[in-house]
């Protein structure tokens, strides 16, 4: 939203009805309907932004709200020269098409003028009827609900059917899926005209991400064979970063590719301010382990076009001390940095986020992997100029970060016995205060997957509350598991 003109202090977010952090239906104030329209075109986890006619606990009651409410909220609407359309979207239930056709029938009270158009409607209304009560696989505690609703703007969700990895030339295991990339994205604000970088490029998913929101990028790797050499597909066509980019046409926004790591980044003294965002996922061990370059005098080179840079194994502490200093010398002021940050979910404190002079934390949202092993979505913003003699004190005071994630491997593999009866529990770190959310009822025994599914659900919500804030609103895959978008009602004032 603030890409758009619209500043934190004009949005409004209202909690959902009955208060649960995990209902989809939140409520949202925005100075206008246009900026509403454009939120959503970025978002990636809300369902749509709809303007609120009415709701109620049953039919009488939604009735009487709705009646209740200005006559002339609905009347620009409900004209004899627009054609309109009733949308019937169910949570938690499921209604036949039976069913569906004799809910929107009660809505006969309302004196529509115009004619129906199923197709190409200009107006479209949604009543939506939230019965997750009787729902064990749904978590929380979300109240049945009708609401009717007039759609502003529904999120642009086909790019991650046009930029899903499973369609794209060139792959590899830590390829980044698109919709969290788009979500990186939209965190760090990246638009049109922007010079971004992604120093740990690797295929080039958040490259790709970036560029579709028609930033220049530019990529740097510590592996020169993973950006220059690639691999052979399945048909035996040698595919590499740059078949992406051909694949979306996206080339004219390919700035350039290096091969480097921050640990001995060539860029001369005096190169600063230049990026208007920095996003990547650092190496921290699950599937590849971190490495930087070490000069090795000894090692006598024959063919630079063939030569490989010796490397060393690179602590996730010290690759986060350079990507901080890197971010505040090379960052505008105002700029961001977006990265992830791996935490055992048993071990975790606030102080291990690294930090620095130049660089404040904006957003820390913990996504769940595992009973043991989560990584937390990382949001900081470049508020001071660089100060090297600053920077130097400060890390000599604080070191490199020591995280309890260090013991990764034993984190992730080590046989332990787990407490069956144990309630998990997500808490969600950001500029503003939220309560934590309980993975599990009451009274209730749910499955692995099913508190999986609560944490990850909490996860997407909250960061989709955050995203609006920054013109986005994000969702991820969580392994082979998918989960629906957040919904949020949009309502003006009346």
């Amino acid at each position: 939203a603030e890409m758009f003109g619209c500043s934190i202090d004009q949005l409004c977010w209202r909690r959902p009805y009955g208060n649960d952090p995990l209902s989809p239906f939140w409520y949202l104030k925005l100075p206008s309907e246009e900026v509403a329209r454009k939120v959503a075109d970025r978002s990636m986890l809300t369902r749509g932004l709809f303007e609120v006619w009415g709701e109620g606990a049953d039919w009488s009651a939604l009735q009487a709200d709705i009646l209740s409410r200005p006559a002339a909220q609905r009347e620009p609407w409900m004209r004899e020269d627009q054609t309109f359309r009733v949308v019937m979207d169910a949570y938690g239930r499921s209604l036949s098409m039976q069913e569906q056709v004799a809910e929107i029938q009660k809505l006969a009270f309302l004196p529509f003028k115009g004619r129906v158009d199923l197709k190409k409607p200009q107006v479209k209304l949604w009543l939506v009827m939230a019965g997750a009560s009787s729902n064990d696989g749904i978590p929380g505690e979300v109240p049945d609900r009708l609401y009717l609703c007039r759609e502003v703007a529904l999120s642009n969700r086909s790019l991650l059917g046009t930029y899903s990895l499973a369609k794209r030339a060139y792959i590899g295991p830590t390829s980044m899926d698109c919709e969290m990339a788009f979500l990186m994205a939209n965190m760090a604000k990246v638009n049109r005209g922007q010079l971004v970088l992604d120093p740990y490029a690797g295929t080039g998913s958040i490259l790709i991400a970036m560029a579709h929101f028609g930033a220049q990028v530019m990529g740097t790797d510590i592996d020169i064979k993973v950006i220059k050499r690639g691999r052979k597909d399945s048909g035996g066509r040698q595919v590499d970063l740059y078949s992406n980019f051909e694949q979306y046409n996206l080339t004219g926004r390919l700035g350039g590719l290096l091969r480097l790591d921050l640990h001995t980044c060539p860029f001369r003294p005096g190169i600063e301010e230049i990026f208007h965002a920095i996003v990547g996922d650092p190496p921290y061990g699950v599937r590849a382990g971190g490495r930087k370059s070490v000069p090795k005098p000894e090692v006598e080179i024959r063919d630079r076009s063939t030569h490989i840079p010796s490397t060393d194994p690179y602590t996730l502490g010290e690759c986060l001390r350079d990507l901080l200093d890197f971010a505040a010398r090379t960052l505008l002021v105002g700029g961001r940095l977006v990265y992830f940050f791996p935490a055992s979910v048993e071990d975790y404190q606030e102080s291990e986020i690294p930090t620095h002079p130049a660089l404040t934390l904006i957003a820390n949202t913990e996504q769940n992997l595992t009973r043991r092993y989560s990584r937390r979505l990382m949001t900081m913003q470049k508020v001071n100029k660089y100060d090297a003699a600053a920077a130097a004190a400060h890390h000599a005071a604080c070191g490199d970060p020591i995280l309890s994630i260090d013991r990764l491997h034993d984190v992730v593999y080590e046989p332990r016995m787990v407490d069956a009866e144990a309630t998990d529990t997500l808490s969600i770190d950001s500029a503003a205060s939220v309560p934590q959310a309980g993975s599990e009822r009451p009274g209730k025994t749910k499955k692995y997957a099913s508190k999986v599914f609560n944490n990850a659900s909490s996860f997407a919500k909250r960061l989709g509350a955050l995203e609006i804030e920054n013109v986005a609103a994000a969702m991820m895959s969580f392994r082979d598991m998918s989960f629906a978008p957040m919904m949020v009602i949009y309502g003006l004032e009346y």
